[in-house]
């Protein structure tokens, strides 16, 4: 069971109200939100195969040694046809599944894209005001596509494995951007250096200086060669400046065998202590919800613009499209007009 300050059953019962946005909700995500309890989220990411959830297990349950009450949101992808998922990751996080401050929480994607589901955002608010110390959140493991969990976590991690690509794989610009750790993972299997090393080769082209925080210098070192993303520079801060800037470490881990654990933790905590010391832990909760803010009104808008009719333009629209009446962004414009309007007569019906 959790922790003796925690119902455990009470916190399964408000995240489920959450995650189906029953009535109840309003109330729970006011106080939520008004908590403004802040507390670090650590995303991991990574191709299927990478094991993720074998290294979560290890994490949680290091970090609860360690005092803190942990939290896991593990996301599991879900069928496009039936909506269901099996929701097994907690099967191979048999350690922190029995520790006694760790509590688990498994969410179906519900069809969403980027490795998440729509409620995590909120679920994480929960679990913050609910008292927890630390949230891990591991996505569905989409591979190259699982980039959305970067606006959600304070640390993310991305996990590496041999023998599932090559070097090219390493240098894509998604990996190479949402990552502020790298943990090549089975380290103890052939192929392991390598990988680690075209990830180190790959970070040389962004980053000058050595894995962590480095202390900036005008112009010193190599130029970025390759990118110049605004991205990376922002979270990690900018070598020309005179701030300090972090460059993302590589740290190989065996999760099966727990060798590269404690390594691995050090290097989250280093990083989120110094995104809190320069401030970038406000910036990017800022952007976090930002984003958020941005999902719940698009899907607000569709929900209520969306009447089940026959009056409705979308298939008239697509039926336009097919007979070659009208491109496919033509059709979208007016769409957009259809929602606007009936975004307005709704406001105007609502507060007369």
């Amino acid at each position: 069971m959790l922790d003796t300050r925690f119902n455990i059953r009470q916190v399964a019962r408000t995240l489920s109200l959450v995650e189906n946005r029953r009535p109840e909700s309003h109330a729970i995500l006011q106080e939520a939100y008004q908590t403004q309890n802040h507390i670090p989220v650590i995303g991991i990411a990574g191709p299927p195969g990478a094991g993720k959830s074998t290294l979560v297990d290890r994490l949680a349950v290091h970090w609860a040694d360690q005092g803190d009450q942990v939290a896991i949101i593990a996301i599991d992808p879900s069928s496009p046809f039936t909506g269901g998922a099996v929701l097994g990751d907690r099967f191979r996080m048999n350690r922190a599944s029995t520790h006694p401050r760790v509590f688990m929480r498994s969410l179906s994607s519900r069809g969403h894209v980027g490795g998440l589901s729509r409620a995590v955002q909120d679920v994480v608010a929960v679990m913050a005001a609910q008292g927890f110390e630390r949230i891990i959140v591991e996505t569905v493991g989409s591979g190259q596509a699982d980039v959305e969990v970067a606006t959600l976590a304070d640390c993310v991690i991305v996990v590496s494995v041999p023998g599932l690509g090559d070097q090219i794989q390493a240098g894509k610009a998604g990996i190479l951007e949402i990552g502020d750790v790298y943990a090549v993972n089975k380290s103890d299997l052939p192929g392991a250096e390598t990988v680690a090393a075209h990830l180190e080769a790959n970070l040389d082209l962004i980053y000058h200086g050595r894995a962590g925080i480095n202390e900036s210098r005008e112009k010193a070192g190599r130029e970025s060669m390759l990118y110049t993303n605004a991205t990376v520079h922002r979270r990690h801060g900018d070598p020309g400046t005179g701030e300090s800037f972090w460059r993302p470490p590589v740290v190989r881990i065996s999760a099966a065998e727990n060798t590269g654990t404690e390594m691995l933790c050090r290097a989250v905590d280093d990083f989120l202590g110094w995104q809190h010391t320069s401030g970038r832990d406000r910036t990017r909760r800022a952007e976090r919800l930002q984003e958020h803010i941005l999902r719940l009104a698009s899907g607000r808008l569709l929900a209520q613009s969306l009447p089940d009719d026959t009056e409705h333009p979308l298939p008239l629209l697509a039926d336009a499209v097919t007979q070659g009446a009208m491109t496919p962004w033509e059709a979208a414009g007016i769409f957009l007009d259809a929602l606007s309007n009936a975004w307005r007569q709704q406001r105007a019906a609502d507060q007369a």
